[in-house]
Order: C-alpha cells, then sequence, then structure tokens
C-alpha cells in the first residue's frame, strides 16, 4: 500500500523578526525625524513673524523710528526711512523749531500683508491728537515709508515777491509745499520795498486738511512813493507832446494816490493802477516795476494806459 507524502513547515528564520523590528525603528525614528523637522521649520517660521526682519514687531520699530526722527529733527534717519521712490518733504525736519515739532509719537494698530504693512499711529501737534495710516513695505532688507508724512500746503501770495517758508524761498510760481507736520514759520520781511511780519502756522500731516496759507507782503510807502512818481512823470510827458489818450484838460498834478493790484508775474514783478477821470471821460494808468532780488530798489519800470502798449518809464 502506498504511503501519503508528509510535508513539514520550515523551521522560522531567527533572523527575520529582528529584520522587521529594526526596518520598523528605522521607519520610526524616520517619521519622528520629519515631525521635528516640521516642527522647527514652523517654529523658526513663527519666531521669524514674531522678531524677524520682516516682522510685525520690525515693522512697527521702523515706523515709529521714523516718527521719532521726524520729532527729533534727525534728517538723516528720516531720509533713510523713505523708500528711494517716495515723493520727499519740501523741508527738512530739523528746519522746523524744536517746540513746533510733533510730539509722543505711538503705534496704535498694524496689519500685516506680503511685504506690507499698514499702521495706524497717533501724534500730538500742539495740544491736539492726530491719528494717521502709513503705509511701509519690505525692501532691501528693512521697512521703508512708502511716502512722506508731508501734507500739500496751497500758498498765495499778495504780492509776487520771494517768500521764506521753514527756510525755502518761495516764490510766485510755487503754489503748493509738501510740509511735514509741525508749527511752520514764516519769515519777516523787512527791506526798503516791501515789508511783512513774521508768521506761522501749523500743520497735522493729513492730506485731507486742506491747509492754505495767504501770504501778505506789502509794499512799503517808498515802493508806492517810486511807482506813483514813474506814472506822473509818464502823464506829464504825455500831455506835453499829446502822445496818449488822455481826457481834455487832464492836469497831471491832481493823480489819486496809486492803488496796488494783484499781478501774477515774475518774482519782484509788481503794479498799481492810476484812475484818471477828467469830467466824465475816464482812464487809468498802470504802472509796473521790477525790483532787485534785495527788494531794495526798482530795476526799471513801465507805465501803460488803459488798451495802449506799456513803455519804458520812471
Amino acid at each position: 500500500m502506498a504511503t501519503a507524502p508528509q510535508f513539514h513547515m520550515p523551521e522560522a528564520d531567527p533572523v527575520l523578526p529582528e529584520r522587521a523590528a529594526s526596518r520598523r525603528a528605522m521607519i520610526a525614528i524616520a517619521l519622528v525625524a520629519l515631525l521635528v523637522g516640521i516642527a522647527g521649520t514652523l517654529g523658526v517660521q513663527a519666531l521669524l513673524e514674531r522678531s524677524g526682519p520682516r516682522s510685525e514687531q520690525a515693522a512697527r520699530e521702523a515706523v515709529l523710528a521714523y516718527l521719532e526722527a521726524i520729532a527729533t529733527g534727525d534728517d538723516e534717519a528720516a531720509e533713510e526711512a523713505l523708500l528711494p521712490s517716495a515723493e520727499r518733504a519740501a523741508a527738512l525736519p530739523s528746519t522746523i523749531a524744536e517746540e513746533g515739532r510733533l510730539r509722543s509719537p505711538r503705534v496704535a494698530a498694524i496689519e500685516l500683508g506680503d511685504g506690507t504693512a499698514r499702521v495706524d499711529v497717533t501724534y500730538l501737534i500742539a495740544e491736539r491728537t492726530v491719528l494717521r495710516e502709513i503705509d511701509a513695505v519690505y525692501a532691501d532688507g528693512a521697512w521703508r515709508m512708502q511716502r512722506t508724512l508731508g501734507e500739500p500746503v496751497a500758498i498765495t501770495t499778495a504780492l509776487s515777491v520771494p517768500v521764506q517758508v521753514d527756510g525755502i524761498g518761495v516764490v510766485p510760481a510755487t503754489g503748493s509745499l509738501l510740509l511735514l507736520p509741525g508749527r511752520h514759520t514764516i519769515a519777516a520781511i523787512d527791506a526798503p520795498l516791501v515789508t511783512m511780519p513774521a508768521a506761522s502756522f501749523e500743520t497735522d500731516g493729513d492730506p485731507r486738511s486742506g491747509v492754505a496759507v495767504d501770504l501778505a507782503p506789502t509794499l512799503t510807502d517808498a515802493a508806492i512813493d517810486a511807482l506813483e512818481a514813474a506814472g506822473r512823470g509818464f502823464v506829464t510827458e504825455c500831455v506835453a507832446d499829446r502822445s496818449c489818450a488822455l481826457p481834455p484838460d487832464f492836469d497831471a498834478s491832481q493823480l489819486p494816490r496809486p492803488i496796488v493790484v494783484p499781478r501774477t508775474g515774475q518774482a519782484g514783478e509788481v503794479a498799481v493802477q492810476v484812475p484818471i477821470a477828467s469830467g466824465e471821460v475816464g482812464t487809468s494808468l498802470e504802472v509796473v516795476g521790477f525790483m532787485d532780488p534785495t527788494l531794495s530798489v526798482f530795476e526799471s519800470m513801465r507805465c501803460a494806459l488803459a488798451g495802449a502798449e506799456p513803455r519804458s518809464c520812471g
């Protein structure tokens, strides 16, 4: 009778469980290392967000340093805080008198974006608390302001003569100045032909304030006397040679005192008008004077009756 084949299970290899355990240990170690690496990366990122060069704290410190530079009159620090492309204020922080500068700058709130920061700040101007928003950008390894804290100030003047605002020469064509917050000084004029008292005005750094300054230099009596004499000489000559359209029987000695009139022209160009009447017939005489840069003398004058071409006079 045939015998059925016998099958025997192979004996377990004692090395295999050790290899499996070793692989499991290596996988566990790798997983732990990966988790540690991820945690470390996240930790570094969190640390950089809190205290790195692009952090909220760094942006806060940069904005506050800019305000402090304006408050202390540190021109160099204020300049370095701005982006190279940012428009600069017309006058440096140091030109503002110390007692007239902003005080107690604070950062009230900050909102970070991708390399940008929108920062709400407060400071005092005189005894007023001002709230402003400053936009900063992370560029070239530092936070920098996108624009100056200055605000545009409209400038108008009664006469076309140079005026000093914070040491800046304001000429008739200036139109406006971009000025930092603070109290600004208008220098007095005490010249033979023009006079104006010193004055001051405040800006708070908010473009919505709409600050406007009306400068009020005036001609001295000596200036008006000189213009009047030129006009009188012109009219007397016209009467003598009958070269002008004057009312009949007009007496040049009866000319009234000239009236200063607004005139848009080059710096140092001023004008007066003299009404001329005889009975019901009337006209006017305009005398334009051109002063030297020191406002001491008239370098030249022109005279003209209404509707006529101006001629040299004086």
